[in-house]
């Protein structure tokens, strides 16, 4: 009993039903209601009426003629074996009225159990058909395996929907219900990650290729209640998506609506983006086990996704345009609670919208103390932000065109006075001595390669003849003004922190903070004077 109960993570009532049906004893439930031993008995014959229906479609696609397209469809489309197809009981319900209920009055169900249970509709005159005629079968079942519903898909020219799922019933939610999930739930342990693809045959090819650990949602968005099915087995939770819109939307909903709930149950949520054109099915079958295993290792936090893709949603150029895609970015991320994941995150989102990731944390700490974002205020940091960035390309232009007179000055600016990431690259390689001539040849990134070779051309903003002295007078200016901006970054970081400290409570503390800020400030206003009239 012990070894079931850590083998497939169940619970004691859970592994001796389990137990039971895998020996094929009935239990008896002591110290039940009549009512509730009535509802239990309800339950377990609407799970045999699925188990003899997942037998009687299985049998059916194996030997029916009018199962021959499903078998093709199957066997040699899908490139399922035989064996895969046992494995999981895929079937073919014939396209029939009644077929189904037929065979299962002849096992003893009743009418009222059969329609219970969403294997049969009733007709307007009162009689029982088959709720499904001319499809592809999927059973789905609950964590101990037993069959509870089925995934549907249409065959033929027949009007209805592609997929046709069984209705909720007193056996199956589909809010709680992931497919194939009392299947992957062991290999999950065992590996310590769930992966969510979308569709049944997605599930079925990636356990035929030894991916054991994928499961689906049954017709439905993933729910806070499928997660929380999933966090008894791993914290762990990979979320496949195919390369189009609908997807990205998918991904930006499930981080809006579950993020929260998601941390606190200690769940990380990370999302692995299938080749364009490709489903996971269509993936493995190209790249094999091994490569289909090295694209899931490349899966990013949700996070970092939904933030990718609201950055491209803007065309970065001025102030205000930044100040939208900050407002919607801190939005984001002040969703998140982890810290790591976060910090991470506002850095890159930093260099996707050209903005000093110091600004980001500032205006992040403010929106997740006051619950809000500010508008206005995102606007005027992000204005000066603007002109950091011209300064900054204002020293890399003096440092690739005219290094020979700037050279010794470039030694006291730190690559840590850029805020974006590609000139701290071009400012990083030109401090080791890298020859201008050939410094776009010798950077790998791309966009820092790009603004390197613009830099390189583009004429130094000097009037008149470029005599020495005049380029070593606008040295002097950009830089120092570079210089200024970092101060003033530090300065908007301590201030709160000192407004913070009670100067009774913590004297050592504030007074320290203090006598930093007044020196700070000190260097800013010397700063101010060198670089007056100058940007």
């Amino acid at each position: 009993m012990r070894l079931i109960e850590k083998i497939e993570n169940l619970s004691f009532v859970e592994a001796i039903e389990r137990l039971a049906q895998m020996t094929g004893v009935d239990l008896h439930y002591e110290q039940l209601s009549d009512a509730d031993r009535a509802a239990h008995r309800r339950r377990a014959r609407l799970v045999d009426a699925h188990r003899e229906a997942a037998a009687y479609y299985h049998e059916t696609l194996k030997r029916a003629s009018e199962a021959s397209d499903a078998r093709a469809y199957l066997l040699q489309q899908r490139g399922f074996s035989k064996e895969t197809l046992e494995q999981f009981q895929v079937g073919f319900s014939l396209p029939k009225w009644d077929a189904l209920v037929t065979h299962l009055k002849g096992k003893g169900f009743a009418e009222q159990e059969i329609a219970d249970a969403g294997l049969g509709a009733r007709r307007q005159d009162g009689g029982l058909v088959d709720r499904f005629r001319g499809r592809v079968m999927f059973p789905i079942q609950d964590l101990t395996g037993g069959p509870v519903a089925f995934g549907a898909r249409k065959m033929g020219n027949e009007d209805g929907p592609k997929y046709l799922n069984s209705a909720e019933s007193p056996i199956y939610k589909k809010s709680q219900v992931l497919y194939a999930l009392n299947r992957a739930k062991g290999e999950i342990v065992k590996t310590g990650r769930g992966l969510i693809v979308e569709g049944y045959t997605d599930v079925i090819a990636l356990h035929q290729a030894g991916i054991q650990t994928a499961v689906a949602t049954c017709g439905t968005a993933l729910g806070l209640e499928h997660l929380r099915a999933l966090q008894r087995f791993t914290q762990d939770v990979v979320l496949s998506l195919d390369a189009d819109e609908a997807g990205g939307l998918a991904a930006e909903r499930t981080y809006d609506q579950m993020i929260g709930d998601a941390q606190q149950m200690g769940v990380t949520l990370r999302v692995v983006v299938m080749p364009p054109g490709d489903d996971p099915a269509d993936s493995v079958a190209k790249t094999g086990a091994e490569g289909f295993h090295a694209l899931v290792e490349k899966a990013v936090p949700l996070l970092e996704f939904v933030l990718k893709r609201e950055a491209a949603r803007y065309s970065v150029g001025d102030a205000e345009v930044q100040a939208r895609a900050l407002t919607s970015g801190l939005r984001l991320l002040a969703k998140t609670d982890n810290s790591v994941i976060r910090r991470e995150a506002g850095r890159l989102f930093s260099g996707w919208i050209r903005v000093d990731p110091d600004i980001i944390f500032v205006e992040l700490e403010k929106t997740m103390r006051t619950g809000t974002t500010s508008r206005s205020g995102t606007g005027t940091i992000l204005r000066r932000a603007s002109g950091q960035v011209r300064l900054e390309r204002e020293a890399l232009r003096l440092a690739l065109q005219q290094q020979r007179v700037v050279k010794a000055r470039m030694e006291d600016v730190s690559t840590d006075f850029f805020s974006v990431p590609a000139h701290r690259t071009i400012w990083a390689a030109l401090l080791k001595g890298t020859d201008p001539a050939l410094l776009a040849e010798t950077l790998e990134d791309d966009d820092a390669r790009r603004i390197a070779t613009q830099l390189a051309v583009e004429p130094v903003p000097l009037d008149g003849d470029i005599d020495d002295e005049a380029v070593e007078r606008l040295a002097i200016a950009v830089f120092s003004r570079l210089k200024e901006f970092v101060l003033s970054r530090e300065i908007e970081q301590l201030t709160p922190q000192l407004q913070r400290l009670n100067p009774v409570e913590n004297p050592k503390e504030h007074d320290e903070l203090f006598a930093r800020l007044l020196e700070l400030q000190r260097q800013k206003r010397e700063l101010t004077q060198m670089g007056e009239g100058d940007e």
